[in-house]
């Protein structure tokens, strides 16, 4: 987003403008944004698996499979109709 700028100059700038700034209804609506952007990035970020978590997962899948334990496209578009019923 801002390459020309490094991140502690940045924060400095938005830490002024916040400072400077008198009117009450403004701030409470920056500390909302704030806190909406803040819970949609953690959101974002997974922590990535490790190798040794990859090779379980894959593993799991396939034992599963060789059991028959699988479902067809049918049977998960149901799944998930019925988990998230606004998307239909």
């Amino acid at each position: 987003m801002h390459t020309t700028i490094d991140i502690d100059t940045y924060r400095n700038q938005l830490l002024e403008d916040i400072r400077t700034e008198d009117n009450l209804e403004v701030l409470e609506r920056v500390r909302q944004a704030y806190t909406r952007a803040i819970h949609q990035v953690k959101k974002q970020k997974l922590p990535p698996y490790t190798m040794e978590e990859l090779d379980a997962r894959i593993d799991q899948f396939e034992a599963n499979m060789e059991a028959g334990k699988w479902l067809t496209v049918e049977e998960a578009n149901r799944k998930v109709r019925e988990a998230l019923p606004w998307l239909r």
